[in-house]
């Protein structure tokens, strides 16, 4: 029986966008940003050659941080800069969608619960710009154990964006169960070809990128039942959805 996420990417991947004057801001770590995160495959890359998975015209701010927590976002500053940019959107009108991916590095300092007090506040802070907030779950690291089955030491913080989700009433998509099911449908040769490099499992070549940037597009399609400017591909969708390589 296939999982709830996988029905749900099926029956809505054929919608074309119904909403439009829509924008969005991908605020993460670098499993987010430019050069190694799933952005590149979500908003497109024109430096690197990887599609845009939204309609033409669509902005779309890639404004992920390499090694950031929820904590250093804020406190280096890229959370006030990214905040004038939410704000200049939304005052031109724009549905502005703000996806917040973390935990890989908040792991590395602090028990879940500092990053979901870290989440709260910035779903708060959106919501009283006008903007969207919709929370996704940590893109899996493609480490195996000797069974073929995902090593998943990011389940806590995983659970941690769902809770705080269903706390705060956003949108959630699941990326972390996701892409740990499609990841170990294709096996770790397979999953491993995604890798930015050989022994990086964490972060994503090109490909890995357009592979995990269609999957959070078709969640997020799968999520929104008013449509959202995505551009389907049924083929990369097909295989995601029946755990076929693509590269």
């Amino acid at each position: 029986m296939k999982p709830q996420w996988m029905i749900s990417i099926l029956s809505l991947c054929a919608l074309t966008s119904t909403v439009t004057g829509a924008s969005f801001v991908l605020i993460g770590d670098s499993t987010t940003a430019l050069a190694g995160g799933w952005g590149d495959g979500f908003c497109g890359n024109a430096s690197i050659g990887t599609p845009s998975s939204l309609t033409p015209g669509t902005s779309c701010l890639n404004a992920g941080k390499s090694g950031a927590t929820t904590g250093t976002y804020v406190a280096d500053g890229y959370w006030a800069t990214s905040l004038d940019a939410i704000k200049t959107q939304v005052a031109q009108g724009q549905h502005t969608y703000v996806t917040l991916q973390f935990g890989h590095n908040d792991q590395k300092i602090a028990p879940p619960e500092s990053m979901g007090a870290n989440l709260t506040v910035m779903v708060q802070e959106l919501r009283a710009l006008g903007a969207e907030p919709v929370l996704v779950t940590s893109l899996t690291r493609r480490i195996f154990l000797d069974d073929g089955t995902i090593d998943d030491l990011l389940k806590d913080w995983a659970d941690e964006t769902a809770l705080i989700s269903q706390q705060q009433g956003t949108h959630l998509l699941d990326l972390h169960a996701a892409s740990i099911a499609y990841c170990e449908a294709i096996g770790e040769g397979a999953a491993h070809r995604l890798n930015l490099s050989p022994s990086d499992n964490t972060h994503l070549n090109d490909n890995g990128a357009i592979v995990f940037g269609r999957m959070v597009a078709d969640l997020m399609s799968a999520s929104f039942s008013r449509g959202v400017p995505i551009v389907p591909n049924p083929g990369l969708t097909y295989n995601i959805t029946h755990g076929i390589p693509s590269y």
